[in-house]
């Protein structure tokens, strides 16, 4: 049976590779594994980035509801783990919802300030906002 991080990086090249579908049932069985093991060392950790890893396989799918859902779930798992954040503000900039992406934006660059990604996302977002705004 493979290990954890193994499926994980199994699941990775897949997505990386564009096969979301086989990705998406990869994922859901880790989190099926996860769960049912008692013996999972950072067991949260590990079904948060798996949550955002599915959330970012709907996001691909254009499934944007579902995707806010597991990266919600990713938050409440693991609260120090950014990419949910910002992968949950862009949908929300990509909705139009500029207030709720800046929100999650800066949430994701005080987690990891040094991320140019999420600078450039929360900058956008805040200059999105502030034309909507006047």
């Amino acid at each position: 049976m493979e290990n954890i991080l193994d499926k994980f990086e199994k699941g990775q090249k897949m997505v990386d590779m564009r096969m979301y579908d086989e990705a998406e049932k990869l994922f859901n069985g880790l989190i099926t594994d996860i769960e049912r093991s008692k013996f999972v060392p950072e067991r949260n950790i590990w079904l948060s980035k798996t949550y955002n890893n599915l959330g970012f396989i709907l996001y691909k799918k254009v499934e944007f509801n579902k995707a806010q859902e597991l990266y919600r779930k990713s938050t409440t798992l693991d609260p120090s783990f950014a990419p949910p954040y910002y992968n949950h503000g862009v949908i929300n900039y990509r909705l139009g919802l500029f207030e709720s992406a800046v929100k999650d934006l800066r949430r994701a660059v005080q987690l990891e300030p040094r991320n140019t990604e999420f600078l450039t996302g929360l900058k956008e977002s805040e200059t999105a906002l502030n034309e909507k705004i006047t």
